[in-house]
């Protein structure tokens, strides 16, 4: 990776996100992260990262109704959005409202790095287009 990529992780679990944050940072991320969906999508906003890394699971605001806010606000709308959830039930709907990839938990750290690689690559291409 070229330039310092940065990841916003939007999850209510503290284990999951730590190990994706260290994977992440060795792999030369930036990572911030939102433990719930209201303040996710307002460090969204405020931030406007490269890529969005959000659990369909979470209290109050499910990682749905995160991604329809994300997608209806102007400056977030074009950011990509990779779902991770335990439930592979949940895959089809995720990627069927928008979120540009979906991984299973429990997640492999390699593919984690290689998935997050390769949708902002694609995000910058077809924002170069």
């Amino acid at each position: 990776m070229i330039d310092k990529s940065r990841v916003l992780i939007i999850d209510d679990d503290h284990e999951i996100v730590g190990g994706v944050v260290i994977r992440l940072r060795a792999a030369g991320y930036e990572t911030q992260v939102a433990s719930e969906g209201v303040g996710g999508v307002a460090l969204a906003r405020q931030s406007l990262p490269d890529i969005i890394l959000l659990d369909m699971r979470m209290p109050t605001w499910d990682g749905m109704r995160v991604l329809r806010e994300l997608q209806t606000t102007p400056d977030t709308a074009q950011i990509p959005v990779v779902m991770l959830s335990a439930s592979l039930g949940d895959r089809q709907r995720s990627l069927r409202a928008g979120a540009r990839l979906f991984l299973s938990k429990p997640y492999d750290g390699a593919a984690l790095v290689k998935a997050m690689s390769l949708v902002i690559e694609e995000a910058r291409a077809n924002h170069q287009q």
